[in-house]
């Protein structure tokens, strides 16, 4: 399958000429108001004029079962691809993986609305131990119950035919956690990734992370924030927001040249996206 021009989905056709290499591009979706006959359409209209492929979408547990079928749908009609977006803090407490088990059977009964060539090709779990309380007294327990429950849930997954995705920070390597980085990349998802929000460190916080994705057989994905910063969460110091994508477009190519192709990318999110391109 050919990959798709990063130039392509942030600034536009005009621009082709600039990068020689090619990437896999998705987009972060938290925008439940996309889900709906009146929207979805539109929503990917947009996002396929732009080269974007693939979707994280964030799909409430009350949604209307006809609005679901109805996004899907119109996914498969602009040939994009569709993952469902989900996670909790507390399912990384739990070694069985219990609450990430649960949203692939929510993502087996989706998939039962649509034909089975607009279903969802897999889950992405963003779940975070390190903002749980639990995390604060015995980081290590948590780490090896996080990566217990992900090789778990990446096993039902597989049984399921869903693809696995999982969201991981880049500093679980250089807080000491190295083998719990391991299990995961060995046994606890078919990709990684990284929210690698730290601006001109991207390159060397996934080092570890690559070399392990390449051992392991697994893809992995820099995720870029592109988010307005506000407070502690999000800092003129991991976002893009003030740069523009011009210097997300530089970062890109730069990493796509050390890791020779290896590396897939991502945006979050839609909204944050969508801002800064029609500011351009």
């Amino acid at each position: 399958m050919m990959h798709e021009m990063i130039i392509l989905f942030l600034v536009g056709m005009g621009m082709v000429q600039r990068i020689q290499d090619a990437a896999k591009v998705s987009v972060f979706n938290w925008e439940r108001d996309m889900i709906t006959a009146g929207s979805a359409d539109f929503f990917f209209e947009e996002i396929s004029e732009s080269r974007i492929d693939t979707v994280y979408q964030y799909i409430p547990a009350k949604t209307a079962d006809e609005d679901i079928a109805y996004y899907l749908e119109s996914a498969y009609a602009h040939e994009v691809d569709v993952y469902l977006l989900t996670g909790e803090p507390d399912w990384g407490l739990e070694a069985d993986g219990a609450g990430m088990i649960r949203e692939i059977t929510r993502a087996q009964a989706i998939n039962q609305l649509v034909p089975e060539c607009a279903r969802l090709k897999g889950m992405v779990m963003d779940v975070e131990p390190y903002l749980t309380d639990q995390w604060d007294a015995a980081p290590e327990q948590v780490m090896d119950r996080f990566a217990a429950g992900l090789a778990c849930a990446h096993s039902e997954a597989l049984a399921c035919g869903l693809q696995f995705v999982v969201c991981i920070p880049y500093f679980y390597d250089t807080k000491g956690y190295t083998d719990a980085l391991e299990m995961i990349m060995e046994s606890g998802c078919d990709e990684a990734a990284v929210m690698n929000y730290y601006k001109g460190k991207e390159e060397e916080h996934i080092a570890d992370e690559m070399a392990l994705a390449r051992k392991y057989g697994k893809r992995l994905v820099n995720i870029y924030e592109l988010q307005p910063p506000e407070g502690n969460a999000v800092t003129e110091a991991n976002t893009y927001y003030h740069d523009g994508l011009e210097a997300v477009i530089q970062n890109a190519i730069r990493l796509r040249s050390v890791y020779k192709g290896d590396v897939a990318f991502a945006i979050h999110d839609y909204d944050a996206w969508k801002e800064m391109k029609e500011n351009e």
